[in-house]
């Protein structure tokens, strides 16, 4: 598989450090964590925090569809998880579906970004 010029940009590191900066924030402002209310599939196997991310990293290579979305969350799927998630990469219908969820749009992201990274750290 080749990757883009923008993917080849984001190194693994650079996803690890993001990952502890972005739960650190997130521990630090008691951010709660939502399940779905309707009791659809198991609670917590892909957590609201790890789809936040994802979307993160998306912008930082300027991702602009689901598909490739999906494709680069493939690909850093254990730098996204660290030791918190032991589960397979999510589907790209379900990473699609909560990424709209969360009001994620492919190319520009969502708010909840640009309130706790600056934004130089995103290009």
């Amino acid at each position: 598989m080749q990757e883009s010029r923008a993917e080849s940009m984001v190194s693994k590191q650079w996803v690890k450090a993001t990952r502890r900066y972005f739960l650190d924030f997130l521990h630090a402002t008691h951010f709660p964590e939502f399940t779905d209310p309707r009791g659809r599939g198991s609670p917590g196997v892909y957590p609201e925090w790890l789809i936040m991310l994802i979307g993160v990293v998306a912008v930082k290579c300027k991702v602009k569809t689901y598909v490739g979305i999906h494709r680069l969350s493939t690909r850093y799927w254990p730098e996204l998880c660290g030791k918190d998630v032991q589960a397979p990469p999510i589907s790209a219908s379900q990473l699609r579906a909560r990424l709209k969820k969360i009001g994620f749009v492919p190319g520009s992201g969502a708010g909840y970004m640009y309130q706790i990274f600056p934004p130089a750290y995103l290009r």
